[in-house]
């Protein structure tokens, strides 16, 4: 697949684009000029310019259709290449940083989920990086193997070697990660921190998805070439079609959504080829063998749940603490699948806490019951 060199994410933050389509122009503004161009060109009767101005045009439509031309809406955006897909992340710098943290955002989200973030985090010296993953966001639109849970995971410890030898500053890339995931991003932040522990200060969990949902039948029957093109056309025209995407998510949020929040998610998750890549990330979707990482050395960890999240049950929590007794479990009351987003100012200090105290004392209380007793003497 071809990849313009420009895509790559810069130390900066800049963004460049196809060489010839300059960084302020957007692909609609470029086609519509295009089309006066060729135009005038007609009218000239300079068939060489119409010419190459077409095939220039065709190109740029395959960019566009494939996720290649993509620009980040941010000012603070980039884009990091690796071999045969691009990621969109975006970077916040602290005046002087104390740590850094990334965000890895759940099913259907973008670095949108993580906009309350910079706020707390910011404040408290934390350099702050939020990612889309693969399919999602303003990241490459994939179908294969990277959406399997172990790739997606060292897809992600590459790119954080990437942000440390090249991006940030080198008093900053010698600390140790943070790690904060949601939901999907939740098991990701987990099979990252198992990868390489030693790396990570501390990893919190809010409402993971160590189940997959999917069973087996229902992935063969998605994955059969005579019906995968019904189920592309399904995710598109049923699961995200802007009825549909607002129910959705007033269900993550136990509340009605405001324009600003359904526009978050609805742009990107309108870009092409991002049902393709949903349906793909289902057939490689598979649950966390938990079992298997019994008495493995790990980083901290922090369980988040909303008191009345209906998307992932609170069991699963459960489960990763028979596992992981030493993990507390902070509930956020009122809240559902997506506290961070709707309970903020309740969700973002309890993480910055479990990092100041991963930090400060190397280890954490045994049960959940101490938890409330070892922040109280933490404050102290």
């Amino acid at each position: 697949m071809l990849f313009p060199k420009s895509i790559a994410g810069k130390s900066s933050g800049a963004l460049e684009s196809i060489p010839f389509l300059p960084s302020t122009v957007r692909p609609s503004r470029f086609f519509s000029d295009s089309c006066r161009i060729i135009r005038e060109g007609c009218a000239m009767k300079n068939k060489r310019w119409v010419l190459q101005l077409s095939v220039m045009m065709g190109f740029l439509f395959f960019a566009t259709s494939m996720g290649l031309a993509q620009e980040s809406p941010f000012e603070n955006g980039a884009f990091w290449k690796r071999e045969d897909l691009f990621l969109h992340y975006r970077i916040w710098y602290p005046p002087i940083p104390q740590g850094k943290v990334l965000f890895i955002h759940g099913l259907g989200g973008s670095t949108f989920s993580w906009r309350h973030a910079p706020d707390f985090f910011l404040q408290a010296g934390y350099l702050v990086v939020t990612v889309d993953l693969p399919g999602f966001g303003y990241s490459q639109r994939v179908v294969g193997t990277v959406h399997k849970p172990e790739n997606r995971a060292r897809l992600l410890l590459e790119f954080l070697r990437y942000l440390d030898e090249e991006v940030l500053p080198e008093a900053v890339a010698e600390k140790k990660w943070c790690l904060v995931g949601h939901s999907l991003g939740g098991s990701t932040a987990f099979l990252v921190a198992m990868e390489e522990p030693e790396r990570f200060q501390g990893v919190a969990l809010i409402a993971p998805a160590l189940r997959n949902p999917a069973g087996r039948f229902f992935k063969i029957l998605t994955s059969f070439p005579p019906t995968r093109k019904c189920w592309i056309a399904l995710i598109r025209n049923f699961f995200l079609a802007p009825s549909r995407l607002k129910k959705s998510l007033q269900v993550a949020y136990g509340r009605k959504v405001t324009t600003e929040e359904f526009e978050g998610y609805r742009k990107p998750l309108e870009l092409s080829g991002t049902a393709r890549s949903l349906l793909s990330l289902v057939n490689n979707a598979a649950s966390l063998k938990l079992s298997s990482f019994r008495g493995k050395f790990h980083p901290p960890f922090l369980l988040i749940w909303g008191e009345k999240d209906r998307v992932v049950p609170r069991r699963q929590g459960k489960r990763f603490r028979e596992i992981f007794p030493d993990t507390p479990l902070r509930i956020i009351q009122g809240a559902f699948h997506c506290p961070m987003e709707t309970h903020p100012k309740d969700v973002y200090p309890v993480i910055l806490e479990f990092f100041a105290t991963s930090t400060e004392k190397g280890s954490l209380p045994e049960t959940r019951e101490s938890w409330s007793d070892f922040q109280e003497a933490h404050r102290r």
